[in-house]
């Protein structure tokens, strides 16, 4: 549909391959972020996107005006299927989307576009350790299992079981899992609505977030699980704004969060000029359409939505 698909076997090429489904949410952000590696890597990483969707549809994307210049990569319709049978096996249906970065036509590394970008570097520049990296997907994979059977115990209702087995997991975690383990605790708790413990744990996290997000991570949580209760409530909105004021008003998904907590909180004056704000810097027109109608929720016109 656009470009041209690259020579991914060839010896040194380094090669971007995403599967996706262009109708759905989370392929269009996997492809706002390839979108952003490929005009930025231009001439070093080749990069290419496959829909099992119908041709007319991938089309219609492709041309669609809004996407037209974010694109900037290959991007081919593949109805029949071939190439996602070659790489995810006869009659598969992965969860999409699906990123790969190769190097010479063999697999270095598997993960999420928005972190593709560093990783096809070190690979363009020979710097990657594929044993290493092997290694580390190993260890990965045995972490998710870990994270797994803990969500599990804690959806039957077994929550000190799985704080007990998110402690042992923890004290054995790499460096970037061990970063993870104070917010998943905090959901936890909230998950068993030991709030009370749950704030002890998010003002640890607000007073040292992971990232600029992490804090309006924690209040949409609240917002999800607990947004009757008047003390997370109050911890949602003051964690909200903390992740608002550390990205300069200018990330639209934190705003939304905010705007929510703040119309879950009473104030609906807030929230319709936080969403209106935060549909002014937003890039995506999923992300565009879902505020405009959150807008119309806070400000009345609509009803439901936004958690109602």
């Amino acid at each position: 549909m656009r470009g041209r698909i690259p020579t991914v076997k060839d010896a040194g090429t380094t090669s971007v391959v995403a599967f996706v489904r262009t109708s759905e949410s989370a392929s269009r952000q996997a492809m706002a972020a390839l979108g952003d590696l490929a005009r930025t890597r231009s001439g070093t990483v080749a990069v290419v996107a496959f829909s099992d969707e119908p041709v007319s549809v991938v089309r219609d994307f492709a041309n669609d005006p809004s996407w037209d210049e974010r694109i900037g990569f290959a991007l081919a319709a593949d109805p029949t299927r071939n190439a996602f049978q070659t790489v995810f096996g006869r009659d598969a249906f992965p969860v999409l989307p699906q990123v790969f970065i190769l190097k010479g036509g063999v697999v270095q590394w598997r993960g999420a576009a928005v972190d593709a970008g560093p990783v096809a570097d070190e690979v363009a520049a020979g710097r990657w350790d594929l044993g290493a990296a092997r290694r580390a997907a190993e260890q990965q994979r045995l972490w998710d299992a870990q994270m797994s059977r803990i969500d599990g115990l804690a959806a039957g209702g077994r929550h000190d079981d799985a704080l007990k087995a998110l402690d042992e997991a923890c004290r054995s975690a790499l460096p970037a899992q061990s970063a993870t383990c104070s917010g998943r605790r905090f959901s936890l708790l909230i998950g068993a609505r030991r709030v009370a413990d749950a704030i002890v744990v998010g003002e640890s996290i607000l007073r040292a977030p992971a990232n600029d997000k992490q804090a309006a991570g924690l209040a949409w949580t609240i917002a999800n699980e607990v947004p009757g209760d008047k003390a997370a409530m109050a911890f949602a909105l003051r964690a909200a704004e903390q992740s608002d004021r550390a990205l300069k008003q200018r990330d639209a998904m934190v705003g939304a969060i905010l705007a929510r907590v703040q119309y879950l909180s009473g104030d609906r004056t807030s929230a319709a000029a936080t969403a209106k704000r935060a549909l002014s810097v937003a890039t995506t027109p999923d992300v565009r359409k879902a505020l405009a109608e959150d807008v119309g929720v806070y400000e009345g016109k609509r009803g439901g939505g936004a958690g109602q």
